[in-house]
């Protein structure tokens, strides 16, 4: 049987994807929770956590819009042996905590490096960052593989930068789609320049030489009802469940 995916409902922008129905699918519903997009309250902190952890699918979840990528620090959480993540990402979402922590899609790597023992290194591909493999304030176990280095480089030489920045140990694999140009993917961000087959081309290289201990995939536009009757919209729609299929396709393949 198929490996299948496990689907998070935050707000409805996976439902209307129906290539994704083509695996297994396991749908786990957030759509009752408060104080979640963007940032994430402690209680509902909590009731994620539960809810994720009895899950069946565990190698590949979609999280929906880039406003829940902090659930991917929850993901991580759940690793038991020493890993890497590899994030791709327009945004290096290291943003400072503040003096009281709370839990965002703009500072979840930085909550992860300092939580969790388990996380030896990060390595963030394609974000608009200096063009400088280990920029200027960056934590030391971080590496920014920047979107003007994306840009000049093959699928193999960014595979090859990534494996230099990375013990040999397994890896976790998070995409936010806005790393991609916007000939293949929309979404509510400022979107990076990376093309679709760079990115597929990378995971699959990353697989044939590190053990794969996760992935996930956020990014998604939110549309309404009324945005459905666009017929640009809906170009939109199917140009990201285009990408997620393709994504996906690579995560669960050998």
């Amino acid at each position: 049987m198929k490996s299948g995916i496990s689907l998070l409902n935050f707000d409805g922008t996976l439902q209307k994807q129906t290539l994704l129905r083509r695996y297994p699918v396991e749908w786990i519903d957030f759509s009752d929770l408060r104080g979640c997009r963007g940032y994430c309250a402690s209680d509902s902190l909590c009731k994620i956590q539960k809810r994720l952890r009895s899950r069946k699918h565990r190698r590949v979840t979609l999280i929906g819009n880039g406003n829940y990528h902090y659930v991917t620090y929850v993901l991580l959480s759940e690793i038991r042996q020493p890993f890497s993540l590899v994030l791709f990402d327009h945004h290096t979402d290291l943003a400072p905590e503040g003096e009281i922590p709370i839990l965002s899609c703009g500072s979840w790597v930085s909550h992860a490096l300092r939580t969790l023992p388990l996380l030896n290194r990060v390595v963030i591909v394609g974000a608009s960052a200096p063009g400088s493999r280990q920029a200027a304030g960056m934590p030391g176990n971080v590496t920014v593989i920047s979107e003007q280095e994306v840009r000049r480089m093959s699928a193999a030489e960014i595979e090859r930068a990534i494996r230099a920045a990375v013990p040999d140990q397994p890896i976790y694999i998070s995409v936010d789609k806005d790393v991609l140009n916007r000939d293949n993917a929309a979404t509510d961000w400022d979107q990076g320049s990376m093309t679709l087959r760079q990115l597929l081309d990378a995971i699959r290289e990353l697989k044939r030489t590190r053990p794969l201990a996760g992935a996930d995939v956020c990014g998604e536009l939110p549309l309404s009802p009324v945005d459905l009757l666009s017929g640009e919209q809906v170009r939109h729609l199917k140009k990201n469940e285009l990408a997620n299929k393709a994504i996906v396709d690579v995560l669960l393949a050998g």
